[in-house]
């Protein structure tokens, strides 16, 4: 299995702009955690979470509405992304969770899975980098442990890259520089089984 698949450049910049100026009007929740016990927070916000697999959200997050199908209902910016997505990376299968994490200098992540372990053959996360500008130096680059807890990927940030990994592998997003000014915007696809 490949740990991590990078693709740059996956969509043109005044799309990407539209989509970042799109997430930005949405009502966002502050003070989301990684997991449970994580020391920080961050602004977040869920639009697929069925809650048709299990997971480690609590009963409250999930709705039984919240589906790719509803989703794919409406037309925004995210609707053409969300297809693309499905196209490419997941094929047939049931995409169970579109979130966004919003990140600046001062908000925290921690080491998480995005899926239980029982999933570790299976589960699939894509991340979309919505931001329109990134300074290598600014930090917020996606570090992946293998089952040893040492690094056994990373990717930095960059203006519509696209990564792929697997969902059930722990990882976090390091540290951003106090001399960012910008949001790091991580757009989230992720099945429990993706085949």
């Amino acid at each position: 299995e490949v740990a991590m698949q990078v693709f740059d450049d996956w969509i043109d910049h005044d799309r990407l702009l539209n989509l970042r100026s799109w997430i930005l009007g949405q009502s966002l929740i502050h003070g989301w955690r990684a997991h449970e016990n994580a020391p920080g927070t961050f602004w977040h916000r869920n639009y697929v979470l069925p809650g048709s697999h299990k997971h480690h959200y609590d009963p409250g997050a999930w709705h039984p509405h919240l589906t790719l199908d509803q989703l794919l209902k409406t037309s925004t910016p995210l609707t053409d992304i969300a297809n693309l997505i499905q196209n490419q990376f997941f094929g047939k299968s049931e995409i169970t969770r579109v979130w966004v994490n919003v990140q600046s200098f001062g908000d925290e992540s921690a080491f998480h899975r995005d899926f239980p372990v029982e999933f570790m053959g299976t589960a699939r996360s894509v991340i979309l980098y919505v931001v329109d500008q990134w300074k290598n130096d600014w930090g917020g680059d996606l570090v992946v442990l293998d089952e040893a807890g040492e690094i056994e990927s990373a990717a930095m940030v960059k203006p519509g890259r696209v990564v792929s990994l697997n969902g059930c592998k722990r990882h976090a997003v390091r540290p951003i520089s106090r001399y960012c000014n910008a949001l790091r915007i991580a757009l989230v696809f992720g099945a429990e089984v993706s085949r």
